[in-house]
């Protein structure tokens, strides 16, 4: 992959990650958050990419401060979700929905009240990344995703549904994440169909929110058997659909390759 390449497309996402943060700050907007956060994720997977072939210290180090950002607005992204949850499963409270709107009216205005700070951090960690991108060579992004898959195979091999499963999917989506900078380098070398990944990441997905869900509305306080019962019997359904879709993972995640993934 070409440097100049590389940066503008680097450029493109940071700019990206940088107007979505602002719009928020302006309006609150929770879509505004969300792809904010969908940025900083982006960002990350490409940073993981880069750091393969980086002669200087980890481009994801430097990236921390931007990370900080992105969890404390996460904190507001989860109160805005469990509002969701209560809306999706006919949740009856008002001191639950109460609750979850303080929380995220008092985040939004604390990150509003440090929006300047912010998005000065912003600025200052892209002029140190900016400064030290490298080219990585298309041979090593072909072996990143390979070992990307192997770990990803593995771990669909003996499926648990246990927060490795999460962690899975994350590894899923560096993937998905890095396929228009990756295209180049693994036409002709590697055809992964991102079809399939974007589906099976999407179900884990599902059922990790069934699974935050369910942890919520069984706390103390919230406990409604009618509502457990309605995420349990969804629990059940997306269990046997993940369990059919990774099955023979290898097989239709990779659709053409020059040599052996392992």
């Amino acid at each position: 992959m070409k440097k100049k390449k590389e940066k503008l497309y680097f450029n493109d996402q940071w700019e990206e990650m940088t107007t979505r943060l602002k719009t928020f700050i302006e309006n609150g907007d929770q879509e505004e958050l969300h792809l904010f956060r969908v940025q900083v994720k982006k960002l990350r997977a490409m940073l993981e990419l880069l750091d393969t072939n980086s002669t200087k210290h980890p481009l994801q180090k430097d990236f921390k401060p931007v990370r900080k950002i992105f969890k404390r607005c996460g904190e507001i992204r989860n109160a805005f979700i469990n509002l969701q949850y209560g809306q999706r499963f006919q949740f009856k409270n008002e001191d639950f929905f109460m609750n979850h709107l303080y929380k995220i009216e008092k985040g939004t205005q604390e990150v509003q009240e440090l929006g300047k700070i912010y998005l000065k951090t912003i600025k200052a960690v892209y002029n140190e990344i900016g400064d030290d991108l490298e080219p990585v060579d298309n041979k090593d992004i072909v072996q990143f995703y390979k070992t990307k898959l192997y770990i990803i195979a593995s771990s669909l091999e003996n499926l648990q549904f246990t927060e490795e499963l999460h962690a899975t999917r994350k590894h899923i989506k560096t993937l998905i994440y890095n396929r228009k900078i990756a295209y180049n380098a693994l036409d002709g070398k590697l055809q992964i169909s991102n079809d399939y990944l974007d589906k099976l990441q999407t179900q884990i997905g599902e059922w990790h929110d069934n699974v935050l869900a369910l942890e919520l509305f069984a706390s103390a306080g919230f406990n409604s058997k009618p509502v457990l019962t309605k995420i349990k019997n969804q629990n059940t359904r997306l269990k046997r659909s993940i369990t059919a879709l990774a099955h023979d993972f290898e097989r239709k995640a990779i659709l053409t390759q020059q040599l052996s993934m392992h």
